[in-house]
């Protein structure tokens, strides 16, 4: 049990990079910067625990700290470990100086030439994502042209959707002109309508029927070009 709870606090100390004053006073340094080497995380985190600890008048133990992040770093950087980061397409782990584990340099380049495909380029362009900086185009020149296919089909998907909303914008103003004739209409055989309003109301109507051929114009126009540009986007 009690080793269970010494365990357990390790882990949360590993995971977090306050103290209070009990875990402080408790705290193995060599466990705790094990923890934090073996996620492949930097040394940095010691320096909050310092902070936090001096204000309790503990002296928190670099060295003990220091000496087991390096063994957890040293079972981080492994071939397999720098193989998960590379096909998952992430940035190389800095902790993993390739001068000292070349091992892990190896795992994480055999790693992006996995990732770093046309088909992910593809789909990394087709959703409009930015493109991943560690996918060099010299060196993976497939993923650069499956980027460029998939932006140029993200780009086709947002002028389909422009036109869309572009076709609902006429829909709408065309109801309304169709509303004001409407009206007008409705003035002009009302028995409560004056001469004038009469007169007024039959030259609305020509106007909100110019208005309303010029909509219908726009609106034949913009469905050519959606229907051009769907029948593009599904030959994709």
């Amino acid at each position: 049990m009690k080793y269970f709870l010494y365990f357990s606090l390790v882990m949360l100390l590993a995971s977090c990079a306050t103290m209070n004053k009990e875990e402080c006073e408790v705290a193995d340094w060599r466990a705790v910067g094990y923890q934090h080497g073996a996620k492949g995380q930097s040394a940095t985190a010691f320096e909050n625990y310092q902070k936090d600890c001096s204000k309790h008048q503990i002296k928190a133990d670099f060295s003990a700290f220091k000496q087991g992040h390096q063994q957890g770093i040293d079972e981080y950087c492994i071939y397999e470990r720098g193989m998960e980061l590379g096909r998952a397409g992430a940035n190389y782990n800095n902790q993993c100086p390739s001068s000292r584990y070349e091992r892990f340099e190896d795992g994480y380049f055999a790693g992006l030439i996995r990732y770093c495909t046309y088909d992910k380029g593809y789909e990394l362009g087709a959703r409009g994502a930015a493109v991943n900086a560690n996918c060099p185009h010299e060196d993976f020149r497939d993923f650069s042209a499956g980027y460029a296919d998939g932006y140029v089909r993200f780009e086709m998907a947002q002028e389909i959707r422009e036109l869309e909303e572009s076709l609902h914008g006429i829909d709408h103003q065309m109801q309304l002109e169709l509303d004001l004739i409407a009206d007008s209409e409705a003035l002009i055989v009302s028995d409560k309508s004056s001469a004038s309003q009469r007169t007024q109301a039959l030259e609305d109507i020509k106007l909100h029927r110019a208005a309303l051929t010029d909509l219908e114009r726009q609106h034949r126009k913009v469905e050519k070009q959606l229907a051009r540009l769907q029948a593009q986007f599904n030959d994709n």
